[in-house]
């Protein structure tokens, strides 16, 4: 019965362990997805020429953590506003660094201005996500540690 409940107690600990890595995981997928968004605008502004609207809706349409963002802003269009103030209005949904990234391509993007700007923040974000995979391993680490051992601990504390 006591190795029962000393294998709950690191199973447990093992279950917060990936509740609190699940949400820096989620920071790097919306970072890849943002990537790809970014691909999917630097092709259809400057090479396709097609419209906002469409872009906006492709790029929803390949996400799923940075869904929301695009949502909203196709949404904004939608309602009348312009794609620079409901991208301006919309950034905010996305993670940091992220939002902070993207900012500054609400002037460029509609105007198919900025190829090197749009290379640039492609470029910060592709960074941004390398980062926190080093984070991540390191976080990993430190957490597992960190989990294991209070579960142990508490194990031996009740044995």
């Amino acid at each position: 019965m006591k190795a029962l409940g000393t294998l709950l107690l690191l199973m447990g600990g093992l279950w917060v362990r990936q509740s609190l890595l699940q949400r820096h995981r989620e920071r790097i997928q919306a970072g890849e997805e943002l990537i790809a968004a970014l691909q999917i605008l630097e092709r259809g502004v400057y090479t396709l020429r097609r419209p906002m609207g469409e872009l906006v809706e492709q790029c929803r349409a390949t996400g799923r953590l940075t869904a929301p963002f695009w949502g909203a802003v196709a949404r904004g269009m939608a309602a009348g506003d312009s794609f620079q103030r409901a991208w301006q209005t919309e950034v905010n949904r996305l993670p940091e660094p992220y939002g902070t990234l993207l900012l500054p391509l609400w002037q460029t993007l509609p105007a198919g201005t900025g190829a090197d700007l749009l290379h640039q923040v492609r470029e910060d974000v592709y960074q941004a996500v390398g980062q926190a995979r080093q984070e991540s391993g390191e976080r990993s680490k430190l957490v597992t540690a960190l989990c294991l051992s209070a579960s142990l601990l508490t194990a031996v504390v009740l044995l």
